[in-house]
């Protein structure tokens, strides 16, 4: 019996990153990895960044929340720590914020080659961990291709409007939904887990809604 996930997230959440690994951690613990379809869906933390810009990490986000940078460093320190358990390496130092739009209509893109899962990784991998710069169009289509996908076809996605339907699409019904904060996962359209809960979390909410299939 397949289970189908749609999740909400965006590329440039920490905590999206953490709550990816704790849905693949409990589904391969209860051997479900093969029966579950996983959707990702577009959200984003900051509509009004601006686009084709890359802008220290850190920095912005203590702007933009207004808290200093000592605060902001104690809530990496505690994500680091987390993210080890995950196999996450946080490089919160090295990551660029930028606007997300474009990312998010690559990963529809990348739906019709079934690669949107493998893509949202190595796009979160390139953001986190290896520091890329991900406004710029030619880091883009680089980590793509990385994965098999032809970059190629990923810049005329991405220098088009292609895909913005789709986007669009998952926002308003993000609105409807009520989603406020990512990542957000809705199960079998019943049960929703809002944020990196506890992986007991996971595993009990994927274990009722399985057990309700039968």
């Amino acid at each position: 019996m397949a289970m189908k996930v749609d999740v909400w997230s965006d590329v440039v959440c920490p905590f999206c990153y953490l709550g990816k690994r704790k849905l693949e951690k409990a589904l391969k613990k209860l051997s479900l990895t093969e029966a579950v379809i996983v959707e990702w869906h577009s959200f984003q933390l900051d509509p009004s960044f601006p686009k084709n810009v890359g802008l220290p990490a850190t920095e912005n986000l203590a702007k933009r929340k207004g808290m200093s940078i000592e605060s902001i460093g104690q809530i990496q320190h505690s994500l680091v720590e987390q993210g080890q358990e995950y196999g996450i390496d946080f490089q919160f130092q090295k990551s660029i914020n930028f606007n997300t739009y474009d990312v998010h209509r690559i990963l529809h893109w990348a739906k019709a080659f079934s690669k949107a899962d493998v893509v949202k990784t190595a796009l979160l991998k390139a953001h986190f961990t290896d520091g890329i710069d991900l406004s710029v169009l030619e880091n883009v289509k680089h980590v793509v291709s990385e994965v098999g996908l032809n970059g190629e076809a990923a810049i005329q996605v991405l220098n088009s409007d292609d895909y913005s339907l789709e986007f669009q699409k998952d926002i308003a019904l993000a609105q409807q939904i009520g989603i406020r904060g990512v990542p957000f996962f809705v199960f079998n359209n019943k049960t929703a887990i809002s944020g990196a809960q506890a992986d007991s979390i996971f595993e009990d909410v994927i274990q009722k809604v399985m057990s309700e299939e039968r």
